[in-house]
């Protein structure tokens, strides 16, 4: 009898032990699903998240892209010979004075538009660089060419006469950016 009620409570034993790793199993399933779950609704939550914080960055950088491009467009366009003469011409007698004037002019106002890189693209930024160098360039070589007592009228006339290339690329660049930029909108999915 001793024997029989130890074999009997042995089996209760293994009973109990089988029904509470089949319970265990079952609360382990439904743990990872409720685990899997709140996975799923996290992940959702934060592509929500990011998606809004794409289009508050778009519309928050989108004015300061079109105004830096406004102003590098502006510059650029005073970069043309007969914008960049027209406000000099005035000043100075000689061909040499009125060169560094518009070589001290082009500097300055290149620094002052040299945070507008930022808001940009590379392309955009390197080709209005090359813009700038050309049209120094065009009047170191122009003033070159003269005598240093030249009048002023013999290096605006030699000036006039150039076509600066690059001014116009630049320009075409910055505007198929921003034609590119406005076009695109983050997806609001």
């Amino acid at each position: 009898m001793n024997n029989t009620i130890l074999i009997l409570i042995a089996l209760l034993w293994i009973i109990l032990l089988i029904l509470f790793t089949l319970q265990s199993n079952q609360w382990f399933k439904t743990l990872r699903l409720l685990t899997s779950e709140q996975h799923k609704q996290i992940r959702a939550f934060l592509e929500k998240n990011e998606k809004s914080q794409q289009i508050e960055g778009f519309k928050t950088m989108l004015p300061l892209r079109i105004q830096a491009s406004e102003r590098l467009v502006l510059f650029l366009e005073r970069l043309q010979p007969q914008q960049l003469i027209s406000r000099h011409l005035t000043e100075s007698i000689l061909a040499q004075d009125l060169a560094q004037q518009l070589l001290r002019t082009i500097r300055e106002e290149f620094d002052y538009n040299l945070s507008q890189q930022l808001f940009v693209s590379d392309m955009a930024w390197q080709t209005i660089r090359a813009a700038k160098e050309e049209m120094i360039q065009l009047i170191h070589l122009s003033v070159g060419q003269l005598q240093p007592d030249a009048p002023k009228a013999d290096l605006a006339a030699m000036l006039y006469q150039s076509e600066p290339k690059l001014i116009e690329q630049a320009i075409g660049q910055i505007r198929n950016d921003l034609n590119q930029l406005t076009l695109q909108k983050p997806s609001t999915n």
